[in-house]
């Protein structure tokens, strides 16, 4: 889930591919996260998260952000990626929250777009920092 101050950017079909060329050709489908409703409600309340699947945030702009993972039921994979699509920043196996107040992901740099996959997809496929990533709506 994100916790941003950001406004949302134009609408999009809502849904995508991001492909990690340097790491494989490994790719996920994704849903869009592009309003702050969406984004506010992120991947709070499932069950799980097949490997094959994720959630794109994209935001206006460039700038630091800041995830938590309240409400989120499983652990997940952050990738936080700049408007070049280059990965700035990977948090690895972040854990569900279990008690507030929630600790927080930062992205450690501006990014436009952050990927949320299943935990481990990172490790499994390669994805490193510095690599770069294509999205296609």
């Amino acid at each position: 889930m994100a916790l941003t101050l950001a406004a949302a950017c134009g609408s999009s079909s809502g849904a995508g591919t991001v492909s990690f060329p340097d790491a494989g050709g490994a790719s996920v489908k994704v849903e869009v996260a592009d309003t702050p409703e969406k984004q506010t409600v992120g991947l709070m309340y499932r069950a799980s998260l097949a490997e094959d699947r994720g959630m794109w945030f994209i935001f206006p702009d460039e700038q630091e952000r800041v995830f938590w993972m309240k409400n989120v039921k499983f652990p997940i994979d952050i990738i936080f990626v700049d408007g070049e699509y280059k990965i700035k920043t990977i948090w690895k196996s972040v854990p569900p929250c279990v008690s507030e107040p929630c600790p927080t992901y930062h992205s450690g740099a501006a990014v436009r777009y952050v990927l949320e996959v299943v935990s481990g997809f990172c490790e499994r496929h390669g994805v490193r920092e510095n690599q770069l990533v294509t999205y296609k709506p």
